[in-house]
């Protein structure tokens, strides 16, 4: 956990990135999301990301710049799917910017339990 209370873990073949209401919406703050998932993206056997935005902030571009830029990174070490579980348009608009990504398979869903099921899918 970080001083903002974002988190990331990995779940079986799953790296889940959790951004809880009230996280800074700033590219600054992704930055350092990135810096982390690149970490955790290396283990073994991790082949999909889940990211569950529970923030209510508007997200600025640059986040969305970043988080295609997670994909990309994320595609070098076998990460082809990539979930985003949120109740509001923002997963839309993430999922958007990483369907730019070639090679990496993307869902929306408003279920955390629909998306772990979906990314332990082989």
């Amino acid at each position: 956990m970080t001083d903002s209370d974002w988190e990331l873990y990995v779940e079986e073949n799953v790296v889940v990135a959790r951004f809880p209401e009230g996280m800074p919406a700033d590219e600054s703050e992704f930055a350092k999301v990135n810096e982390e998932f690149e970490d955790l993206a290396t283990q073994e056997d991790v082949t999909a990301h889940i990211s569950f935005v529970q923030m209510e902030d508007a997200l600025h571009e640059g986040v969305y710049e970043k988080a295609a830029e997670a994909a990309r990174v994320g595609r070098e070490y076998g990460i082809d799917k990539w979930a985003m579980v949120s109740d509001g348009i923002k997963k839309m608009a993430v999922a958007s910017s990483i369907n730019d990504v070639e090679g990496v398979e993307t869902t929306t869903t408003s279920s955390f339990e629909e998306a772990m099921d979906w990314a332990r899918e082989e």
